[in-house]
């Protein structure tokens, strides 16, 4: 049987050679993937190859019965997305609204339902306890700081093109927020928030048998800062590649970053403390994830930020998440303190 992965470049395969108007060749396959793989698209196109009779006798009965498993497949394909039934309840508010004209009504459609468009990136968590266990967080704006905290990350992403350069590439825009919250103090304060927007391109690797170690490569431009002025200043520019790899049920994602030129250097030292790159493990066990992801200059600054999680209900979309952190670099106005923290919470993506 066909892996996903597999299948999508089968499918791939099978559009370019229909294209180049190989038809009995492409319906072959196309029918192949919509046997072995309840394939919807795949199974589109043999029903139109036989209504056409496009690399096959045409028959308009067997064309009606592949466009009925074409539906077929594409709704069982949903019905195992854990957000199905919360975006058909949601769509629901769309069709309570007056129509106007088609013009204006589509608009309209575009408005109520454009947040479908975004993905999850990272990790998106909130650890309403999140305890630091070493000295005293650094004063940046004549407040007290407390130890205990509220921190959580809200990271999304939206791919806006794919495949230009035929490499399967995917074109991505990304948002990362991470934000620390005195929650516990006499004034409840945002004490750092670090925003970090990113350009990256994805290109799979492991299309072919013969590569499977290596999945993907991740080239970007990226840049992030805590949108403070003066001397609490703290931002960057930098190119970064990030290369995935898979070794059974263990995957790692080894990044490099290089800074480009500011203007104005804020943190003339950041990277004595943050390095050039990390190291980055997932194990997913059972219904277990654990991460661990290193970082180090080679000298004496480095860091170790693990977490761990679990579902807390039956459509796994809402996790238990225990996160612990030491080392430097944190968060960017105090990455060349050193940190020992702990945190417990939920997060809504892995």
């Amino acid at each position: 049987m066909y892996s996903s992965l597999q299948a999508a470049t089968a499918f791939e395969n099978a559009l370019d050679i229909y294209k180049k108007g190989n038809y009995t060749n492409s319906f072959k396959i196309f029918k192949a993937l919509a046997q072995k793989e309840d394939d919807a698209d795949a199974a589109y196109y043999v029903a139109y190859m036989y209504e056409n009779g496009l690399g096959c006798e045409k028959d308009q009965q067997k064309a009606y019965e592949w466009y009925k498993s074409s539906a077929s497949f594409a709704y069982k394909s949903t019905s195992f997305d854990s957000n199905h039934e919360i975006k058909k309840e949601s769509k629901k508010l769309y069709y309570l609204l007056d129509t106007v004209d088609s013009e204006t009504d589509t608009t309209m459609r575009q408005m109520t339902q454009s947040l479908y468009n975004l993905k999850t990136y990272k990790t998106n968590y909130l650890l309403p306890f999140s305890y630091r266990t070493n000295g005293q967080y650094p004063n940046t704006n004549n407040e007290t700081s407390n130890n205990i905290e509220t921190e959580f990350q809200l990271s999304v992403k939206f791919d806006f093109a794919a495949n230009l350069l035929n490499f399967n590439e995917i074109y991505s825009l990304g948002y990362t927020q991470k934000s620390f919250w005195q929650s516990y103090g006499s004034s409840a304060y945002f004490r750092e928030s670090n925003y970090n927007p990113e350009l990256f391109v994805t290109i799979p690797t492991a299309l072919s048998s013969d590569a499977k170690f290596i999945k993907s490569l991740k080239l970007g431009l990226a840049h992030q800062s805590n949108g403070q002025g003066g001397t609490n200043e703290r931002s960057w520019n930098y190119l970064n590649a990030t290369v995935s790899t898979q070794y059974k049920n263990l995957f790692t994602e080894f990044e490099f970053w290089s800074r480009l030129p500011d203007v104005k250097d804020y943190n003339p030292k950041l990277l004595d403390y943050l390095g050039h790159g990390s190291v980055k493990f997932s194990l997913p066990w059972d219904k277990n994830l654990f991460t661990l992801l290193l970082r180090s200059n080679f000298y004496s600054h480095g860091a170790a930020d693990f977490s761990y999680s679990y579902p807390l209900n039956e459509k796994d979309n809402f996790f238990l998440y225990i996160k612990a952190f030491s080392g430097y670099g944190e968060s960017l106005i105090d990455y060349n303190t050193y940190i020992n923290k702990i945190g417990i919470g939920v997060s809504i993506s892995r």
